[in-house]
Order: structure tokens, then C-alpha cells, then sequence
């Protein structure tokens, strides 16, 4: 979509392999795994930097579902879970910050969900993993916004996208316990009944998210909101 609308675009993703199709319509492409060192990630963004000159806008999409109890989920998991969702979020922030401080300009995104405004017995360590980003990216606007970096947080409503899709972006705690059989059922039903029917279109959904942080198309002439829910 980025794109299609003569943007320049560094796709990223823990295997490269896995987005080829998007070198080939025209994108660049970097393995990046946010669990990384700190100063690894330093690294990547001095080469992300690199490939056009400079980076503008940054798009914090890393993510996934550890289904469980929080009494299920185990110690490992549960700081593997908030390592991916909130740790490396904010370590790729830090590593772009020195770059879109220096030109005053640029902006970040920071990808949320709707669970994080909202009780979803189930998965409760991710939604607070997303109430963290999404605080995260509020509080950040507030400390950037002054030195001419746009920060937008948003809490995405239900998408066509793989989140919920088994063996993918979507694991479950090792340990199962039975009094949490009945919750952990329903989020099981949720699922079957919302994969293949989500209502958002990802690439709409993305074009808002464009428009609003570069203040163009819909958005044009208004400010950047700190945070925004997108879809239902």
C-alpha cells in the first residue's frame, strides 16, 4: 500500500525470506528480530538509515498472543510475551530517536489493540503488554512532540491479519490449570467464530494510519492525536 502511493519503504521481519514479494514490488527488506540487543538494534537502525538516507517514520508492529490464564502463564512466557510486545518496541524507538531528533522531524507509531482499553479474560498479560505501549507512546508524544517528532498511538479493532491465527502469531502457556478451562474455552470460540470473518481491511486500515501521521488525504490540516482506536 506505502508503496502504491510512491513511498519509499524498508519492510522488516524476523526472517526476511517470509516478505521477498515485497522487495520485488519495490521495497527494501532487513531481518530484524526486536529481541535483539540493545545495541544490535543501534546497529540496524544506522543500516535502516542508510538504505534511502534517511528514515522518516517509524512503525512499531512487533507482536503476539500468549493465550493463558496469568496463572498459567509461566515466568518465561510471560516475560517473552512483554520482551517482543513492549521491550523490543521500545528499544527500536530508542534506536531511531538520536536520527529524528537530529532532522526535527519524523514520527512514530506504535500498533496497539483494543484489548488494552478493556477486560479479555484469556489473555490478560497481552492486553496489559499493549496498555504498556499504548502508555508508552502517549507519554512519549508529550516528550518529542516539542522537538518535531509526530507520535501516534493506535489501538487496532479486529483485522484480517494473522494475530489470531494458530502457529503463527497466536501460542498457548504450557501450563494448563482446569478451573481456567471455562475462560480459556470461550476465547477458543472467539477465535474460530472471528478467523475469516474480521471486518477491518488491514490495508485500509493502514492508509488511515498513514494519512493521520503524515497529516494527509482525510487527516490533511489536522494535528496528530496521541492515541486512536482504529476499526471495531
Amino acid at each position: 500500500m506505502l508503496l502504491a502511493l510512491g513511498q519509499k519503504v524498508i519492510a522488516t521481519a524476523r526472517d526476511a525470506e517470509r516478505i521477498r514479494d515485497l522487495e520485488q514490488a519495490g521495497a527494501a527488506v532487513m531481518s530484524i528480530d526486536v529481541t535483539w540487543s540493545p545495541e544490535k538494534l543501534k546497529e540496524v537502525a544506522v543500516n535502516a538509515i542508510e538504505v534511502y538516507g534517511r528514515v522518516d517514520y517509524v512503525i512499531n508492529n512487533a507482536g503476539y498472543v500468549c493465550q493463558g490464564a496469568v496463572e498459567e502463564l509461566n515466568h518465561q512466557e510471560t516475560y517473552d510475551l512483554f520482551n517482543t510486545n513492549v521491550f523490543g518496541v521500545l528499544n527500536i524507538t530508542r534506536s531511531f530517536l538520536p536520527h529524528l531528533r537530529e532532522r526535527r522531524s519524523g514520527g512514530i507509531v506504535f500498533i496497539s489493540s483494543l484489548t488494552s482499553t478493556q477486560d479479555f479474560p484469556g489473555i490478560t498479560t497481552y492486553s496489559a503488554a499493549k496498555a504498556a505501549v499504548s502508555r508508552l507512546g502517549e507519554g512519549l508524544k508529550a516528550e518529542v512532540e516539542p522537538l518535531g517528532i509526530k507520535v501516534l498511538s493506535v489501538d487496532l479493532g479486529i483485522f484480517r491479519t494473522n494475530i489470531n491465527k494458530r502457529n503463527t502469531n497466536l501460542k498457548k502457556a504450557v501450563q494448563v490449570i482446569p478451573d481456567y478451562k471455562p475462560i480459556n474455552d470461550r476465547y477458543d470460540t472467539y477465535c474460530e467464530r472471528v478467523i475469516g470473518n474480521e471486518p477491518n481491511d488491514p490495508k485500509l486500515g493502514a492508509l488511515r494510519i498513514v494519512e493521520i501521521i503524515t497529516q494527509s488525504g482525510m487527516a490533511s490540516g489536522r494535528e496528530v492525536p496521541a492515541r486512536i482506536l482504529l476499526g471495531e
